[in-house]
């Protein structure tokens, strides 16, 4: 374990070499491009639903009545206020951040990630908060010992929902462990998560381009110097899970990894691990646990019309925690054991989900 003045050292040095956030979406040029629409589209947004909210509870409720849901337009209607009021926050405390950090050249400095870590910590906790009042959405997690544990961590968890992402984050704040993430790149129009995420340790990744080297490098440049209190999260299968995903990952591995062709075919709710990126993780960083890290219950809604048809939610959303210490997890100089290895741990993986989804339904 390094000793909290060596953890500040590592942390000063990463932070100051931690790299692009993403290969395409990070320049200057595109931030400011994508951020002059989505932070009015949220500052401004918010007035304007306040404004409105009388008439949408309103008819809303009318809605409700009408076709004898449970107050899911009117609850849905409420959560749209509490996320514009939270991303509002969020965006105006970054703001006062890169004002108290920015002009001393210290943003990117310990006391600045750690400030702008508790602010996403901030934003994901309250986010789920809402969603728990006002939606009746509720979780569980098993295992949760392996979390409070501490750091540092590499979580490998199941690809789902933003909603997922979300809780993942709430999770670890909550277990007092501040994330860096591999995650879509596409949720870079969250402005929050855009603004926070540029200036903490992330990597918001081109999924088309998965196995690019500039991707695979900036992805390994994350996992260095993992702090005590951090933990690197990779969502290993790339993308959410479909049958015909599925079988389009069996049909690449029978070409390019026909050795994993068999463990491929007994998934049944996940996909394959996407072995690139993770490998380049393990490679980087050789000491850090595994945590793997599972879900069942948020892809179920893929639309907004299946949240509107389930809220308040008919049942918790269920989550496990499993630990393995580093000594258990083969060398990385065996790639072939260690991918054999990962690939066993997956089918376990993918057993729990068909359990848990069988318990919930």
């Amino acid at each position: 374990m390094s000793t909290p003045a060596q953890t500040h050292e590592i942390e000063d040095s990463q932070v100051s070499k931690q790299g692009a956030s993403s290969a395409n979406e990070s320049t200057i040029g595109v931030r400011l491009r994508r951020r002059s629409l989505t932070v009015p589209g949220i500052l401004l947004g918010l007035p304007c639903l306040l404004v409105l909210l009388t008439p949408v509870l309103l008819v809303g409720g009318l809605i409700d009545l009408v076709v004898r849901r449970r107050g899911s337009t009117v609850r849905i209607s409420l959560y749209a206020v509490w996320l514009f009021a939270i991303e509002s926050v969020g965006i105006v405390v970054a703001g006062l951040l890169w004002l108290r950090f920015a002009p001393s050249g210290q943003l990117r400095g310990r006391a600045s990630l750690q400030a702008h870590s508790r602010l996403l910590g901030w934003w994901a906790t309250n986010l789920v908060r809402g969603a728990r009042t006002l939606l009746g959405m509720r979780h569980f997690l098993e295992g949760r010992s392996n979390l409070d544990a501490g750091g540092p961590l590499i979580v490998l968890a199941r690809h789902g929902r933003p909603a997922a992402s979300l809780l993942v984050v709430a999770i670890l704040a909550e277990s007092g462990l501040r994330p860096r993430f591999v995650i879509a790149r596409e949720l870079l129009w969250d402005p929050c998560l855009d603004i926070v995420g540029h200036r903490i340790p992330n990597y918001f990744v081109d999924r088309d381009s998965f196995d690019n080297r500039e991707e695979l490098g900036n992805i390994a440049r994350l996992a260095a110097g993992l702090a005590n209190d951090e933990a690197l999260v990779i969502f290993p299968e790339g993308t959410n899970f479909s049958r015909s995903r599925r079988d389009r990952a069996i049909e690449v591995l029978g070409r390019t990894a026909p050795e994993r062709e068999a463990s491929a075919r007994r998934l049944t709710h996940v996909l394959p691990i996407r072995t690139s990126g993770l490998l380049s993780v393990l490679e980087t960083d050789r000491s850090a646990d595994l945590l793997f890290l599972n879900h069942v219950g948020v892809e179920d809604f893929h639309k907004l019309r299946d949240l509107w048809r389930n809220v308040p939610f008919p049942t918790p959303l269920s989550f496990s925690a499993n630990r393995t210490s580093r000594q258990e997890v083969p060398d990385v100089a065996d790639k072939a054991a260690l991918v054999r290895w990962l690939d066993a741990r997956w089918e376990e993986f993918d057993s729990w989900v068909t359990t848990n989804s069988s318990a919930s339904s």
